[in-house]
Order: structure tokens, then C-alpha cells, then sequence
């Protein structure tokens, strides 16, 4: 099955306000953290970073199908966690999202800190939201089957062992420093999107990432033949997100032929 793409480049709330309502069957995204990356440049203060939050997942609840999920992934970092909460709160209290289920990313080969301060952060979250008024069949044969690895048990449970970026895989998300690896971001493996769309959708499923960054959501819809719609506003990111996915959709359409 060949996927269909759809890449913007733009702002992410002007351009899901162009998508038809109800179109979309499951969000994968890591939004931008606020403090002390250079995204901080764009909001005069705190507030106006959640407002822009609940206008952006506002859309996203609009767009979603009733029985829709989103997948939020936030880093676990003591001030970004807080913030992360209170992002839920939004959705949760003002636009009525349910909170499904809390997926931790057990990052197992993870660095140690190199400090007595603090332990070594080994974890990230994934916060799945549904419509409040929706039920939503977990497909865990379709991950187990897939990413069998991830889990010590044939039990498909909210803890999912990934290890950190090895320089193959990269990071979608924001703000985080550039590396040395082809594409300018760390650390998102591929599997951790793939398992969310896995979860939750079936094939010819639409799946949107509202901050594409380098595309690492959209290889995943592309290998698991699924359509993507990906939005990205830094022009550099979506160049790198163009090439991985044309790509992903080239080693696709060749594995297909081969079977």
C-alpha cells in the first residue's frame, strides 16, 4: 500500500485551520518546551505560551475523528515536566480531552549524569488523549508483533524500552541541540512513533504531526502505510523532513516489490 504525504511548511495553527474537520485519525507530536530553547523568542511571556497551547490543541481536538487519538511526547525534566502538566491540564479541563493512558520511555542506554546533583534522567513521557466521548481498541498484537522487543513480557504495557538516539535515529522534536548526525537533531527513534500509530490506527489511516520537525513521525506513517500529513514552520527542518520520508517511501515501495 503506497502512503500519501502531505508536507506544509507554515505556521501550525494557520495551516490545521485549513484541514477539514474531523480528518484525522491520530496526532503524534512533541510540542516546543518554552523555556530556554530559541521557540522562547516567539511568546512575550509564560501565559502567552499556554495560550498559544490551548489554541494549537484546540485545532487538534477539531481535527481528530471521535474516535481519534493524540500522542504528546514531553522530556522529563523538572521544570519542562511541570509545564508538561499543566499543558495537560489544558486539555484535559478546558477542551475536555481525556487523558487514556501515560506511556513512559525507558531510554535504557542512556549516559549517566555526570554529576552527584540529580539522578540520570532515563525517561520521557507519552501522554495519549481521546475524545472524552469516545471509546478506543488498542491494537497491542500489531506493536507486540512489530516491536516484541520493547517489552520484557508478551504484555503490551505502558512502559516501552527504547534505547536513546545511536546516531541512526533522530529526534523530531524541539529545541534540542543540533549533533553531528545527517539530518541536525538527536534522539527520536523511529519505533516510538511507529508503536503509537500501531496502537491506534489501521492501514490507510491518516496520522498528522503538527511540529514535524525532521520528520520522524512521517517515516513512521510511511512504514507502517499509513497517509501522513506533517507540519513544520522552520524551513531547514522541513527540507531534512522532505528527504527522510521520500526515502522511507522509496525503501517502501521497493519492499513491497520485493514480497
Amino acid at each position: 500500500m503506497s502512503s500519501k504525504t502531505t508536507l506544509l511548511l507554515g505556521d501550525c495553527i494557520e495551516q490545521m485551520r485549513k484541514l477539514p474537520s474531523e480528518s484525522i485519525d491520530c496526532i503524534v507530536t512533541s510540542p516546543p518546551y518554552w523555556k530556554g530553547f530559541e521557540y522562547e523568542a516567539y511568546f512575550n511571556s509564560y501565559k502567552q505560551y499556554l495560550d498559544w497551547c490551548e489554541i494549537w490543541l484546540k485545532e487538534c481536538k477539531r481535527l481528530l475523528k471521535p474516535n481519534g487519538t493524540m500522542f504528546l511526547n514531553v522530556i522529563n525534566d523538572s521544570e519542562i515536566t511541570i509545564r508538561a502538566f499543566e499543558l495537560m491540564e489544558i486539555a484535559t479541563r478546558k477542551l475536555m480531552f481525556k487523558l487514556h493512558d501515560t506511556i513512559i520511555w525507558y531510554r535504557y542506554n542512556q549516559q549517566p549524569a555526570n554529576t552527584t546533583r540529580q539522578l540520570t534522567n532515563q525517561c520521557e513521557y507519552i501522554f495519549m488523549l481521546r475524545h472524552t466521548s469516545a471509546g478506543v481498541h488498542l491494537n497491542k498484537s500489531a506493536v507486540y508483533e512489530r516491536h516484541g522487543k520493547m517489552f520484557k513480557t508478551h504484555n503490551v504495557g505502558n512502559v516501552w524500552e527504547i534505547p536513546f538516539n545511536s546516531g541512526k535515529q533522530y529526534r523530531h522534536s524541539f529545541g534540542r541541540k543540533e549533533t553531528q548526525s545527517k539530518w541536525g537533531h538527536s534522539g527520536f527513534p523511529v519505533e516510538l512513533p511507529e508503536a503509537c500509530i500501531l496502537l491506534s490506527t489501521n492501514e490507510g489511516d491518516t496520522v498528522m504531526d503538527c511540529f514535524m520537525g525532521s520528520g520522524t513521525t512521517g517515516v513512521a506513517a510511511v512504514n507502517t502505510d499509513r497517509d501522513f500529513i506533517g507540519i513544520e514552520i522552520d524551513k531547514n527542518a522541513f527540507g531534512i523532513a522532505t528527504e527522510r520520508i521520500e526515502i522511507a517511501k522509496l525503501k517502501r515501495t521497493g519492499s513491497d516489490r520485493d514480497m
